[in-house]
């Protein structure tokens, strides 16, 4: 099955072979890992590319290696080929080497989830925290939850979260009660008793806490703060996009707690389209290539790369929902609320079908 889908992709390419060149950059030599999502992001784009018909685009891939001056290079040959629009690379120094390349000459859909390098004709199709801190506190704050604590890791993601929370917080109403950062570690046990003693004091009025842990690091916190009288009972549970793994499904603190994702009848949508075709399942951040690839055919078919195409406030439908990018590049999604349970999450609000006035 993979080697059928790849002539496909090779066909579709020859195909649209007089159509817009689109670069498809990404790490496809990079070490360990990151060689491993590369080469399952670039099936997912011969997949997208193979559903849209191709769409009159043509795919330039080519390997950006992991790092910023391998990256830069293919960028500078990939518009050298005439490419008139570029998809990645994945990780931020390479985005940030791409971006100084491309300004000027052509905008960058990137796969970073690093938001500092979003801006200036890049645009970042990732799965950015702070969609999720949005997203989660919006919907708790029309559930009547207004006093919200945050337990949070010192670490750039869990910077991230803080900055997020600090500026979706006031536009939804709600009050930043208590907040606690910890190190990863023997500490993470004295954090969580410290914001404890905030959540158990009744003059506080502390209704719910954000969590933006998951897996191991999250079962370590769940003991300590239920040692200190913290449970799902006391107050509402707040999680990120960490929370989507099995450990956290069996981690007591979760329980009934909510986090804002992709609803998980469109996750297994998408792994079932692209196991069927290479007979494995892809990792979540596969189906940002096909989702890249799928707009950029659809800006092709309008005949319009530009940042206006990009940022059309109407949003697009991907294989993730509904997104939009903003003018300073960054994304924004209408995500689905999930609630954590033994079995895995539930949706208990659907994703706005569309984006609204105040969304």
């Amino acid at each position: 099955m993979f080697s059928d889908a790849g002539v496909k992709g090779q066909q579709l390419t020859k195909q649209a072979a007089s159509g817009r060149k689109v670069a498809l950059l990404l790490p496809l030599s990079g070490p360990g890992e990151t060689k491993r999502i590369a080469q399952a992001m670039k099936q997912a784009a011969e997949l997208a590319l193979t559903d849209t018909g191709g769409s009159g685009i043509t795919l330039i891939t080519k390997d950006s290696g992991g790092n910023a001056g391998t990256a830069q290079a293919a960028a500078q040959a990939a518009l050298n080929e005439g490419a008139e629009l570029i998809l990645g690379p994945l990780l931020a120094p390479e985005v940030q080497a791409v971006k100084t390349v491309a300004q000027g000459r052509a905008n960058v859909i990137a796969f970073s989830s690093q938001s500092g390098v979003a801006g200036q004709g890049t645009y970042l199709m990732s799965f950015l925290p702070e969609e999720e801190v949005a997203n989660v506190v919006r919907y708790a704050a029309s559930q009547g939850k207004r006093n919200l604590a945050l337990l949070y890791p010192q670490t750039q993601y869990g910077n991230n979260v803080q900055a997020a929370l600090n500026r979706s917080a006031g536009p939804s109403g709600v009050k930043i009660a208590a907040s606690q950062p910890f190190a990863r570690g023997q500490s993470s046990a004295a954090a969580a008793q410290r914001i404890a003693q905030d959540l158990n004091d009744p003059s506080r009025g502390i209704d719910s806490i954000l969590i933006p842990e998951g897996g191991e690091a999250l079962r370590s916190l769940s003991a300590a703060l239920e040692q200190n009288g913290v449970t799902p009972e006391k107050a509402k549970i707040l999680g990120t996009g960490l929370w989507d793994d099995t450990v956290t499904r069996a981690t007591p603190i979760a329980q009934g707690g909510w986090y804002a994702g992709v609803s998980p009848d469109m996750v297994q949508r998408f792994d079932s389209k692209y196991s069927s075709v290479y007979g494995a399942k892809p990792p979540r951040i596969a189906s940002l290539a096909y989702d890249a690839v799928s707009l950029a055919a659809g800006l092709a078919r309008k005949g319009d790369f530009s940042s206006g195409a990009i940022t059309d406030a109407g949003g697009y439908q991907g294989q993730n929902g509904l997104f939009r990018f903003r003018s300073n590049g960054l994304i924004e999604r209408g995500l689905s609320i999930l609630e954590m349970t033994p079995s895995g999450p539930q949706v208990v609000a659907q994703a706005p079908s569309r984006f609204g006035a105040g969304f």
